[in-house]
């Protein structure tokens, strides 16, 4: 042991406790992610600058060089202002084009502004302006013509034209009849008063028959009625439903009932349907109930003013503030400032000097050594301009009186008369005095 090493402390040394605060808000740090598993969990993109790759890749970008860039290397082309010129602006620049599109030789067989040359001699008559190849045709008619002829056209047609139009189209001029030319005279047939079909014969045995014969044939003593059985006629009547009778079910001889008799068993109550919806309530059970529009539960009445107000103010004025308020009492009893205070503040509330208190009315004493204190002592004689001035001021305080705002305009008129001169310091005694 020599003197800079301590000696070990004598006695046993405590276990530590486990319940203290300090303890209890000592946090372990989490163990990391094994590095293998740390690669597939989101996290591990999280840190800045880190790059996202797939956890099967990662591994592998660690051996390559960052800077390594992929790809084949090429040469620099053309950029972008280069190749946004349309063509040559100066006439330099043009003549400079001429020359190096000379060399090719669709220049040389196709220039600019002319046909394309073949080398071909044509005769002498076909280098006319007039000149045109092909043969020449008849004009006709045109086209329109042709889809819409006007009248005078139709009224050239011939009668061979028309009915050879007619039989190819078929087709017939408004209100014509169709004629398939057959030959009525070997018929011995008068088309126009000639009637196609079977003619009837009537019950008198003439030609022809009447209306009610023809949609009533039972009235037709020539046809033989169809036999009806008996028992198939009672079936029909049992069967099917009659025209505004109901259906016999064979339950009773209902062909003899008259017709205001009603089926079932006659009640033996009086009341009727009429009277269960009308009802029968007696004057007394008519009135409107005792309760309506009123209380009844005597004790308590629903009754107040129409000014008042309900629920719990925001405001907490209507309770006395407690002595020792909490940290986590956030109410507000009346004693807070308003809205307007904390978001226009004034000027030195920040010092908890209020602007009231600069309009408080102050005595001479007081207010020459305060303003004695922050640089501004005068004499006694200007004090006495100064304050006969300040009490004279109705700005803030009554006459007579003065407050610290009355002595600092009082003074603010001292001081800039004496940075004038002596002329108007002079002016401002003057003007004193007469107060």
């Amino acid at each position: 042991m020599n003197r800079y090493n301590t000696p070990r402390a004598a006695g046993t040394e405590p276990e530590p406790q486990r319940d203290t605060t300090a303890h209890c808000l000592t946090f372990q740090t989490r163990p990391r992610t094994p590095e293998e598993v740390r690669r597939f969990r989101k996290s591990y993109f999280s840190e800045p600058g880190s790059r996202i790759a797939h956890p099967g890749l990662i591994n592998d970008l660690k051996k390559i060089n960052p800077m390594t860039k992929f790809g084949l290397v090429t040469t620099g082309s053309e950029h972008v202002p280069e190749m946004l010129v349309s063509g040559p602006t100066t006439e330099y620049q043009r003549i400079n084009l001429a020359k190096l599109e000379a060399n090719y030789s669709s220049h040389k067989r196709e220039p600019l502004g002319k046909t394309y040359s073949r080398g071909h001699k044509l005769p002498a008559h076909m280098q006319r302006p007039e000149f045109a190849f092909g043969m020449s045709g008849t004009f006709g008619e045109s086209a329109k013509e042709l889809l819409y002829p006007s009248t005078s056209a139709r009224l050239l047609n011939s009668r061979e034209e028309e009915a050879l139009y007619r039989r190819s189209h078929g087709s017939v001029a408004p209100g014509e009849q169709k004629n398939r030319n057959y030959q009525w005279e070997a018929a011995n047939i008068n088309p126009a008063k000639h009637r196609f079909g079977v003619k009837p014969v009537g019950s008198t045995g003439r030609e022809g028959g009447e209306v009610a014969v023809i949609l009533n044939p039972e009235m037709n003593e020539s046809v033989i009625p169809p036999a009806v059985a008996p028992q198939h006629l009672e079936d029909r009547r049992t069967l099917y439903d009659h025209l505004g009778k109901p259906r016999h079910l064979g339950a009773a001889d209902t062909d003899n009932l008259p017709s205001n008799h009603v089926f079932g068993i006659t009640t033996q109550d009086s009341d009727s349907a009429w009277q269960c919806i009308q009802g029968e309530y007696s004057p007394e059970e008519q009135q409107p109930d005792p309760d309506l529009g009123r209380a009844v539960n005597h004790g308590w009445r629903n009754a107040t003013a129409d000014a008042r107000s309900f629920g719990v103010p925001t405001i907490r004025s209507d309770i006395p503030a407690p002595a020792r308020r909490s940290i986590a009492d956030g109410q507000n009893y009346g004693d807070d400032v308003c809205a307007q205070a904390l978001l226009y503040p004034e000027e030195f509330s920040s010092s908890g000097v209020t602007n009231a208190e600069f309009a408080e009315p102050r005595d001479p004493k007081y207010l020459k050594g305060l303003f004695q204190q922050i640089g501004h002592a005068v004499l006694d004689e200007d004090f006495e301009l100064i304050w006969k001035q300040a009490t004279q001021s109705v700005r803030y305080t009554p006459v007579g009186q003065a407050s610290i705002a009355d002595y600092r305009d009082a003074l603010n008129d001292f001081l800039g008369a004496q940075e004038r001169g002596p002329a108007a310091l002079q002016q401002w005694q003057s003007r004193a005095h007469a107060m």
